[in-house]
């Protein structure tokens, strides 16, 4: 039998309730990751699911090698030899850098990308500030003073944009003026990424997104390989992340997402 040692009723229905849509309801304190931990164990050790199977994202570093390290933890103690390297674990981004890593024949690239972290992000725009502040409307919009300060306005703007998954020929074609510009700035940023083979941690998750959309088979193959997800402080997902969710869960909808309702 399972041990429920330390489980209270209400973790107890969390971590047994497997099958379809589950929606966690959990503020600071209540015993979260405990929570998930134990739902994870259940899943491997109670309902025999693989340990490929399952998927589990967090929205840091930190809170993923913590996720991590209380898992590997919860197996030693039950004796079971797993092996947690199978799991997808991490934050969305890490997530997706493996599933593209994975199915890099998908991935539309011809090259291997290099990562840029926030700062390269920023550093590279501003080395080639030329290439947005000759677009029409740039001065009036862009409000930054120093060109790091223009480079930073514009990544947060490329970046939401992708993360909500906008749509760049409409922003193109809009009758706005600011919409246009918002498109033409977007535009010239996948190029600069293009042109010095980089990818940022937006460009993770919508190229895996793009791959799971445009090749059925590659869905369907990971639909079949990840059966249960778990997503840790749910009320920070953006759009793409969720639709990211919903892509893999498929017609199982074995989501388990525990959020503040703060």
């Amino acid at each position: 039998m399972f041990d429920f040692a330390r489980v209270n009723d209400d973790q107890k229905k969390a971590v047994t309730a497997t099958d379809g849509p589950v929606l966690i309801i959990a503020g600071p304190g209540t015993g979260k990751t405990f929570t998930l931990v134990k739902r994870i164990a259940y899943l491997v050790l109670e309902k025999h699911v693989a340990p490929g199977e399952i998927m589990a994202v967090t929205f840091t570093e930190k809170a993923a090698r913590e996720l991590l390290t209380r898992i590997s933890d919860e197996f030693l103690a039950s004796g079971a030899q797993i092996n947690i390297n199978e799991m997808y674990i991490g934050t969305f981004h890490a997530v997706c850098l493996r599933l593209l890593k994975e199915n890099s024949e998908y991935a539309d690239n011809d090259r291997p990308l290099r990562m840029m972290d926030a700062f390269e992000q920023i550093y590279l725009v501003c080395r080639n500030i030329d290439l947005f502040n000759s677009l029409p409307d740039f001065s009036r919009l862009i409000s930054g003073k120093s060109r790091w300060k223009q480079a930073q306005e514009i990544c947060r703007y490329v970046n939401q944009i992708m993360e909500e998954l906008a749509d760049v020929d409409a922003l193109l074609s809009d009758a706005d003026r600011d919409m246009q510009f918002l498109g033409k700035i977007t535009v010239r940023y996948r190029e600069l990424l293009e042109r010095n083979g980089v990818m940022d941690f937006s460009s993770i998750q919508t190229r895996t997104y793009d791959m799971l959309k445009d090749h059925p088979a590659v869905l369907e193959k990971v639909q079949q390989s990840i059966r249960y997800i778990m997503v840790d402080e749910y009320q920070d997902t953006n759009y793409i992340q969720e639709q990211l969710v919903f892509l893999l869960a498929g017609d199982r909808k074995n989501i388990c997402v525990v959020g503040d309702d703060d």
